[in-house]
């Protein structure tokens, strides 16, 4: 966005027999203009399949952002455990899964809270690759929270420190699955929190979906109206209905926040090129 100034002088003098007057003005216009530069082509697919960095994700956790929250969004597998899939209609086992990697999650939250576990970088030629510990002197509640953590996720319970991959096939007993989402599948992910309109699914403008209930599982709750909403704290009318989240709505407002976050972060640098649309905003 940028803002042009226009400056403007004026000047008069009048005169008549034995008297005589003038003035001078100055006035300035103020004409913002908005550029866009549209994302389109191999740098848009590439924002949206690329996975989130790992870097990223747990610099927000560690930020203070709430670590289910995140950790539900973000997380795509851990080990075995896929954490949902990017379909409208998930099978039992999917669910099963899902509610599988829930208790993960809240374990993970809750060593968190215990301090039970830590996570850093290699050092040398080891810089590349990331650590999972656990405490190997914790007191009896924090062991059973670890033992229970690791039998969820088949680790070996006589292992105190995993690599972290992407991998999911060949895994050595010393390593771990953790794969984040792309944005794409994270949008898909939490579609499951929008509220389809009786009238789009009999015209068959979208398919059915499993109803998920639980605020862990799709964090984002995005409501639906024929009217347009009087307290929406973000709203989009599309195909005659209104789509909103409710201002009183925190945690699917959180999540929101989330997503458009992580959306700027995975935006490539603005091209150096001439903007294909510029509108002037005065």
């Amino acid at each position: 966005m940028l803002s042009q100034y226009v400056y403007l002088g004026s000047a008069n003098i009048a005169g008549a027999a034995g008297s005589a007057s003038g003035g001078l003005g100055v006035s300035h216009i103020d004409r913002p203009t908005i550029s866009y530069s549209p994302l389109s082509g191999e740098d848009f697919s590439r924002q949206l399949l690329t996975p989130i960095p790992s870097a990223s994700i747990f610099s927000l956790a560690q930020s203070g952002w709430p670590a289910g929250q995140l950790m539900m969004m973000s997380f795509e597998r851990i080990n075995h455990l896929r954490n949902s899939a990017f379909v409208p209609v998930l099978r039992q086992e999917q669910i099963k899964q899902l509610e599988k990697s829930e208790l993960a999650v809240k374990l993970i939250v809750q060593l968190g809270k215990h301090n039970a576990f830590d996570s850093y970088y290699g050092e040398g030629k080891d810089a590349n690759n990331r650590y999972f510990a656990f405490d190997t002197d914790p007191n009896p509640e924090t062991q059973e929270l670890i033992t229970q953590f690791k039998k969820i996720l088949k680790l070996d319970q006589d292992i105190s420190v995993f690599r972290i991959t992407e991998r999911q096939v060949n895994l050595k007993p010393n390593e771990i699955t953790i794969k984040l989402r792309s944005l794409l599948t994270l949008m898909g992910f939490l579609a499951h929190g929008v509220e389809v309109p009786a009238a789009h699914l009999q015209e068959k403008f979208v398919e059915g979906k499993s109803k998920l209930n639980n605020d862990f599982f799709v964090p984002l709750h995005v409501q639906s109206s024929a009217e347009e909403p009087d307290n929406a704290f973000v709203a989009i009318e599309y195909q005659d209905h209104w789509f909103f989240i409710e201002h009183s709505d925190h945690n699917s407002k959180q999540a929101f926040g989330l997503l458009t976050y992580l959306y700027m972060l995975q935006a490539p640098q603005s091209p150096s090129g001439v903007p294909l649309i510029t509108i002037p905003a005065g």
